[in-house]
């Protein structure tokens, strides 16, 4: 098994293509045959299921495909720790999703890195999940997620006690007494999935079915329809500080039979890392911007 074999099996995996795994490789498609059959010849099992017009991964190709994305990330991330030492000093590698990357984190990010202009930094976004998986598999310095972590290898570390807050743009016409959560059934609201405890919130609120007249996926979505459509919508804490005070949105006065609920938001960094003095100095300026 080598790294070619492997990258053969990802590209044909997830373009379900022979023909463009050989484009993506830029080999011919012939090459790209031989390489994924050499690889099922040497795991012992069929990898992909094959007909004249379907091409999908059989139950051992799914159990196998995260091993091989790993395997290559690392084979991936070790050639740049090689290259690294040509230039920088270091490398810091963090993650987090888009909503905390640009309305809380960004700003640590800069002051750090103008402060630091020998340490390489490489930024991850995606969902607490992913971020988790690829810290224990070592891609990963630090992260800023959703949910505690759980594992030998990895500190958990919470940052802040967070709520959630009804927000408008400016032009939301206020009413005399706060609004209540039956309110949101009537007026323009624009909701936003946070999963964990809000989503449970939400249920308890709405019912398991209901159906939102408008939903969406991302904190820069939301806003764009507060301000067109003059709905609420719900923000974390930690985002919505820094719109209303710079006057983008405005705080909507919300009361609810079941209270909003309060989630913590974790610092997770591998244990025993080798970057930990540059670790330490960056959770400092992470943990001021919250």
């Amino acid at each position: 098994m080598d790294i070619d074999q492997l990258q053969a099996f990802l590209h044909v995996a997830n373009s379900k293509s022979f023909t463009r795994a050989a484009e993506k490789m830029n080999v011919v498609q012939s090459t790209i045959t031989t390489r994924v059959q050499m690889l099922e010849r040497h795991i012992g099992k069929d990898l992909l299921k094959r007909d004249k017009r379907n091409i999908g991964l059989t139950s051992a190709g799914r159990s196998f495909l995260p091993y091989a994305e790993r395997i290559v990330d690392l084979s991936r991330e070790g050639m740049k720790v090689l290259q690294l030492e040509q230039t920088f000093h270091d490398q810091l590698v963090i993650g987090t999703t888009h909503a905390l990357w640009d309305y809380v984190i960004f700003e640590a990010i800069d002051a750090f890195q103008k402060s630091n202009s020998q340490i390489a930094i490489r930024t991850i976004t995606e969902h607490s999940s992913f971020i988790i998986r690829k810290m224990i598999d070592g891609l990963i310095d630090l992260g800023i997620v959703f949910y505690p972590v759980y594992h030998s290898k990895i500190d958990s570390i919470p940052i802040i006690e967070d709520t959630f807050k009804l927000v408008a743009a400016p032009g939301f016409q206020l009413t005399d007494s706060p609004l209540t959560s039956e309110d949101l059934r009537s007026i323009p609201y624009i909701h936003l999935n946070w999963g964990g405890s809000f989503a449970e919130w939400v249920h308890q609120i709405f019912g398991k079915n209901y159906v939102f007249q408008l939903e969406v996926d991302h904190v820069s979505l939301l806003l764009k329809f507060l301000e067109k459509n003059k709905s609420v919508g719900f923000l974390p804490h930690c985002i919505s500080k820094k719109l209303i005070a710079n006057g983008t949105l405005i705080s909507i006065p919300f009361i609810a039979d079941v209270p909003l609920p309060k989630r913590l938001i974790y610092l997770v960094n591998r244990k025993r890392n080798s970057n930990i003095d540059d670790l330490e100095q960056l959770v400092s300026y992470i943990k001021r911007s919250f």
